[in-house]
């Protein structure tokens, strides 16, 4: 037996036996894995996540996940994607390749969020060799409020050295945003080892490709008093089309055969479109009328030998489908990453360290031709050079298809350098650094539409300049594509490529000290930590001309503004841009109280430019009853700052289909959202109780139960809230001011702002288990559980959200319970958020020989954009895969070094469950891979 002594279960409940360590070092006492690191970390006192006190044990009192370099790779990740998802603890990805179909106002390209929790993108902190990363400059919105993120696939994961999470709150120790917990990428440094290693994968069923090339080196020089460590990376990957996938061949997916029974045929999973090549129009006379095959009938006027007008808009198996269409699902990526770690020893105690890290990568994706916004529908003159009708017609709903596709390629690009100094001296060690990184992105949208110059040629009357709105599409498929073209001469004048330029700044200098003896008293040793940092960001979002409100869109003939933007099917965005310095100063104690009982105390003072100075602590306790049980609990305070787009943003307009029970339609409704300038900092608790028993060896079974409090969280009142508002204020008499109407009662647009929410809980459970068997005979087995458990996610309505909440439960016909008041109330489960996810791993080694098996699950939940009458949302449902592996290590002399891995992930080809989303699943939760089988070859030297 093991003789479990404080240290030992400190570093066990550190390490990865919390979900992924199984090798036999996890149960080495601090002073041996210190010294099983020498000789790749000849200075550094080694530190997992969780105290900024060197060569302290901190983390035993919080609950830590690392993933060793073996670890990653018995994932099977080869992206930050897909090595994220592989964490239970990781939530949603919402900055994902398959997100929507993604419009310019989406963070596009090669991008993946983190969300540790799941409680919202922007409260992980994500340091790099513990120290920040620049965030990705493009922003998505949760909530309908715009979110930030590091980019996760700016590391390469074959580089890795070990990826530590910690699942606690962490403002107090590194800083704001650290509200959920931390992230902490070590790469590999200080490599003596020469390494290559090749990957290839396909995707079952699909055209997608993928390789990586990855390698690292490393050599000692200058009299063994310089190191220089070097990695790169190279990935490649083709597309997926939406048209590869049965459940997103298709925008119609009413009679999909894994629909639940009670919503088969219902038409809200009807997500076609009416905005088709059929276009629509009104006219002064003649009223609504849509264009449609003569071989259909009930024409009033024909147009062609094809073609006719028939009265009323499109009938639902005209809408357009454009799953149908060309289309690009996943988008096809070239990334490179390169890594170099610099060090130099001044003297026996004093050492030069630097680093350096270039990203970048390409995207590329196909789409169909936009439609026109609600906004953007302009007025045709009778004397039009097609105009066949006599009189003035209003341009409704119209998707060009002759125009062509789009194209749009996304540039991506960082780069990181680091310099500093550390030294050692007796027990103290500290340290400083000077840290700059930039981020850009350039996303081209290829083929666009002017509106303007569309008008224009519309209303030509010389016909070899005027363009023909009323070709229709193509007889022989209704639902997509068209069969009769405009002159490429008209078409050529009508487009233009339309570009956003963003850009993010991060630059940094702290001082760090540290003595894990600080001072002995009668319970042991007394640890210390303090610093100072100071940082710069910045944010800047440039867009094209045509998009930014410097050239809007009047209609020509009326001379009405119509819109800030001039790019069909694009809401106007002002460039925008802002800064902030962060100032900020922490100390930490680590304090035992007897033998088997020690405190971690901290504090962080940090002074904002822009919304004032916050101070808040951290205290972790750690009792060890038993040589067998450990206790742990910890509190701290949190405090997040609004991101800079939150605050410098101004009159986004934002266009989403909405149900309006005014009028008892569904249509597609603009919404004008602004930044709040007076928005004030979100203030948090974090709790965490935990117990780690280990009741015999290598056997090891952690329980942590975590509670998060914001207050004053960032969000909007939903557009579609604002809706029912209104119809209710309008049953008694009234109307809500923030909705602008027409005489015909539609809406025009909604006003909204980003304000601070009330108050809402999240809380969990995180189980795991782990247990190895090492035997002579039959090799060494792992077996691994980890499991995350959402008990509550709750958001107390705002007073809005609350009125209607009440209206609905007391049956008010004004407020149709079928349509759901999103973002209030209970959210577990709600459009993700899961009760559970969970996995179990078993790895086998012996001698040249390994394998393992994973299962991954998932489980359901609901999609409230569809719901019976009767307000039952339709469920997800829960999702379970299993991943495999099988190396082999070559011993012969010539092949000393090499090895082979054949693995497959979501063996059995599993689908994603169905959901009324775009690409028919839940991108942020579920993957559309199926299948992916891989080799990875690998060539130490």
């Amino acid at each position: 037996m093991i003789k479990y002594k404080q240290n030992y279960l400190t570093l066990c409940l550190c390490t990865a036996l919390t979900s992924f360590a199984f090798s036999a070092q996890i149960y080495a006492t601090p002073l041996q894995q210190e010294e099983n690191e020498t000789d790749e970390e000849s200075m550094e006192k080694i530190t997992v996540i969780g105290s900024n006190i060197s060569g302290a044990q901190a983390a035993g009192r919080l609950p830590v996940t690392t993933l060793n370099a073996d670890d990653i790779t018995n994932t099977g990740a080869v992206t930050g994607d897909e090595l994220l998802r592989s964490i239970p603890q990781i939530g949603d990805i919402s900055f994902n390749n398959e997100r929507a179909i993604g419009g310019v106002n989406d963070a596009r390209g090669d991008v993946a969020s983190i969300n540790l929790r799941g409680i919202g993108t922007g409260n992980t902190l994500t340091l790099l060799n513990g120290r920040r990363l620049v965030l990705h400059p493009g922003t998505q919105t949760e909530n309908f409020v715009p979110v930030t993120t590091v980019n996760s696939n700016t590391l390469p994961v074959s580089g890795l050295r070990r990826l530590e999470v910690l699942r606690d709150g962490a403002s107090a120790l590194y800083g704001t945003d650290a509200v959920a917990g931390v992230v902490n990428y070590v790469l590999k440094k200080d490599t003596t080892q020469s390494q290559l290693k090749l990957n290839a994968g396909n995707a079952a069923g699909t055209s997608m490709q993928q390789y990586l090339v990855s390698g690292s080196t490393g050599l000692f020089f200058n009299d063994d008093k310089s190191h220089l460590s070097l990695s790169f990376a190279y990935y490649t990957r083709d597309e997926i089309g939406a048209n590869e996938r049965s459940y997103s061949a298709s925008e119609d997916r009413r009679f999909n055969d894994r629909i639940p029974d009670e919503f088969i045929g219902d038409t809200q999973l009807d997500n076609r479109s009416l905005s088709s090549p059929w276009a629509i129009f009104d006219g002064e006379n003649i009223g609504r009328f849509h264009i449609r095959p003569e071989s259909m009938g009930e024409c009033f006027q024909s147009l062609s030998d094809d073609v006719c007008a028939a009265e009323g808009s499109i009938p639902r198996d005209m809408r357009y489908d454009s799953a149908l269409e060309d289309q690009s699902m996943t988008s096809a990526i070239d990334r490179a990453n390169l890594f170099a770690y610099f060090t130099h020893k001044l003297s026996p105690g004093l050492e030069f360290f630097g680093e350096a890290l270039y990203y970048e990568a390409i995207s590329k994706r196909r789409r169909e031709q936009n439609a026109n916004l609600t906004a953007q529908r302009f007025t045709i003159s009778e004397d039009a050079a097609y105009n066949p009708f006599g009189e003035t017609v209003t341009l409704r709903n119209i998707r060009p298809m002759d125009v062509g596709p789009r194209r749009i390629e996304v540039e991506d690009s960082s780069y990181r350098v680091l310099g500093g100094l550390k030294g050692y001296s007796n027990q103290w060690e500290w340290e400083s650094a000077l840290l700059y990184s930039r981020a850009d992105t350039l996303d081209t949208g290829y083929n666009r539409i002017r509106v303007s110059a569309l008008q224009q040629a519309i209303n030509s009357t010389n016909i070899d300049e005027a363009y023909n709105p009323f070709i229709g599409g193509d007889p022989n498929n209704l639902n997509s594509g068209t069969s009769v073209y405009n002159s490429p001469e008209v078409i050529a004048g009508l487009t233009e490529d339309i570009t956003r330029d963003s850009s993010t700044e991060l630059a940094l200098w702290d001082f760090k000290l540290s003595n894990p003896a600080l001072a002995n008293w009668y319970a042991g040793d007394i640890g210390i930590a303090t610093g100072v940092e100071y940082r710069y960001e910045s944010y800047a979002d440039d867009r094209h001309p045509l998009l930014d409100g410097s050239n809007p869109f009047y209609d020509q003939i009326t001379g009405e503004l119509m819109t800030n933007s001039d790019v069909l099917g694009s809401s106007s965005t002002p460039d925008a841009e802002g800064s902030r310095n962060v100032f900020s100063a922490y100390a930490e104690l680590l304090v035992p109280l007897h033998q088997t009982f020690d405190m971690q105390l901290a504090f962080r003072y940090e002074q904002f430019s822009d919304v004032g100075s916050v101070t808040k602590p951290k205290i972790a306790l750690s009792w060890l009853p038993a040589e067998w049980l450990q206790l742990r609990a910890s509190y701290s305070g949190g405090f997040r700052a609004p991101n800079l787009p939150q605050v410098v943003e101004e009159s986004v307009s934002r266009t989403n289909t909405r149900t309006d029970p005014v009028i008892d339609d569904r249509y597609g409704i603009t919404e004008v959202r602004g930044g709040n300038s007076e928005l004030t900092p979100e203030d948090d608790e974090i709790y965490n109780f935990g117990i780690a028993v280990t009741p015999f060896d290598n056997f090891l079974i952690t329980i942590d139960r975590w509670t998060i409090e914001q207050e004053g969280v960032v969000g909007i009142l939903n557009s579609q809230t604002h809706l029912l508002y209104d119809s209710l204020l309008r049953s008694q008499g009234e109307s809500n001011p923030a909705v602008i109407r027409n005489d015909d009662l539609e809406v025009v647009y909604v006003n909204n702002q980003y304000d601070n929410l009330e108050v809402r809980e999240i809380s969990g459970t995180d189980i795991s288990m782990s247990y190895e068997v090492n035997t002579e005979a039959l090799g060494r087995f792992n077996l691994s559980i980890n499991a995350a458990h959402l008990r509550k996610f709750m958001q107390t309505p705002d007073p809005i959200s609350a009125i209607v909440l009440e209206a609905q439960e007391n049956g008010n016909p004004a407020v149709p319970i079928d349509i759901p008041v999103v973002g209030a109330g209970d959210l577990r489960q709600m459009n993700g958020n899961p009760k559970w996810r969970s996995f179990a791993q078993l790895n086998w080694d012996l001698g040249n020989w390994g394998a393992g098996i994973r299962v991954n699950y998932i489980d359901d939940f609901y999609e409230t954009s569809v719901t019976t009458s009767s307000g039952e949302m339709m469920p997800i449902d829960s999702w379970t895969t299993m991943d495999i592996y099988l190396d082999y290590h070559f011993s012969q002399k010539s092949l000393d070094g090499l090895s082979l891995r054949l693995g497959a992930r979501n063996l059995a080809n599993k689908k994603p469950p169905i959901a009324d989303e775009s690409f028919g699943y839940f991108s942020d939760v579920h993957s559309n891979r199926g299948r992916y089988t891989y080799a990875t070859l690998s060539w130490a030297f």
